[in-house]
C-alpha cells in the first residue's frame, strides 16, 4: 500500500512539472509579475517533486528511502525554500488582484502573508530540531491563519469580479477555506496528540545544536503503512493541489476582470 501511494505521488509530480512547462509556454506578455511568479512556482513545483520522491516524517525521523537525499535536514531546508516561495507568490497574487479589482484591502492583506509564514517556518524548525511537537502546532495554526485570510480576501473579491476571474475566486475560496478547515480539524489535533504522548512517555527534547546534528545523521527507513497512513492526507493534497494553485497564480494576468 505504501509503495502504491508513493508511485501515485511520483505520477502527480510528473503531471505538475508538465503543467508548469505548459504554463511557461503560454503566450502572455512578459511582465515582471509573470516572470517572478513563474520562477517562484518553478522552485515550488521542483521541491514538491523532490519531497514526493523522497518522503520523510521530519520529527519522527522516518524516511522511505535510505539515501543521503533523505536526510531530515535536506528535506526541511528544501521545504522552507519552497514554502517561502509560495508565500511570496500569494503576496504578489493579492497585490496584483488588488490592482485589477481596485480593492485596496487586498494589497494591505498581502503585506501580512510573508511575515506570518516566516514565523511558521521558525516554529517548524524549532519542532524538527528539538523534537517538540508544540512547534508544529504553532506552525500549522499560523498556516491556517494565512489560508483563512486568503479565503476571506477571495470571498470579498468575488463580488467585484466576473467571468474567469470570478471562477478563480470561487476555487480560491474552496481550496484555501477547505485547507484551513482541514488543518484546524486534522493536523493541529494530530500534533497536539503526538506532543501529549511524548510527554506521557517522558521523552527528552534536544538542544538546538544537537538537534541540527541529529537531522543530518539520523533517519529510520520504514515502509510500514501504519507509519505513513497518517501522513497521506496532507502530503497528497500538498503535492497536488498546492502545486496546482502555485501554477495557477502564474496565469492571473490572462484573466479579465
Amino acid at each position: 500500500m505504501t509503495m502504491l501511494w508513493w508511485a501515485g505521488l511520483c505520477g502527480i509530480s510528473l503531471l505538475n512539472v508538465g503543467m508548469w512547462l505548459v504554463a511557461a509556454q503560454i503566450a502572455l506578455p512578459d511582465t515582471q509579475y509573470r516572470s517572478w511568479q513563474l520562477a517562484l512556482s518553478g522552485i515550488y513545483v521542483a521541491v514538491c517533486a523532490f519531497r514526493a520522491a523522497f518522503p520523510r516524517v521530519d520529527l519522527e525521523r522516518f524516511c522511505l528511502w535510505d539515501t543521503s537525499l533523505s536526510t531530515i535536514f535536506a528535506g526541511r531546508f528544501a521545504a522552507t525554500l519552497a514554502e517561502m516561495c509560495f508565500a511570496v507568490q500569494c503576496a504578489l497574487f493579492l497585490s496584483k488582484l488588488s490592482e485589477m479589482t481596485r480593492l485596496a484591502y487586498l494589497d494591505t492583506l498581502s503585506v501580512f502573508i510573508v511575515p506570518v509564514v516566516v514565523m511558521a517556518q521558525l516554529s517548524c524548525w524549532y519542532a524538527v530540531l528539538t523534537l517538540n511537537h508544540l512547534g508544529h502546532v504553532v506552525e500549522e495554526t499560523l498556516w491556517a491563519l494565512v489560508l483563512a485570510l486568503l479565503a476571506g480576501g477571495f470571498a470579498g473579491c468575488w463580488f467585484h469580479t466576473q467571468g474567469e476571474l470570478r471562477v478563480v475566486m470561487a476555487i480560491g475560496i474552496l481550496c484555501c477555506g477547505g485547507a484551513a478547515l482541514l488543518i484546524g480539524l486534522i493536523d493541529v489535533p494530530m500534533y497536539i496528540s503526538r506532543w501529549y504522548h511524548h510527554r506521557r512517555a517522558d521523552r527528552h527534547y534536544l538542544p538546538i545544536g544537537g538537534g541540527l546534528q541529529d537531522t543530518l545523521a539520523r533517519r529510520q527507513l520504514t515502509r510500514n503503512w501504519l507509519v505513513w497512513r497518517r501522513e497521506v492526507p496532507w502530503m497528497t493534497l500538498y503535492f497536488s493541489v498546492g502545486c496546482w494553485l502555485s501554477i495557477g497564480m502564474v496565469l492571473l494576468e490572462s484573466m479579465a476582470r
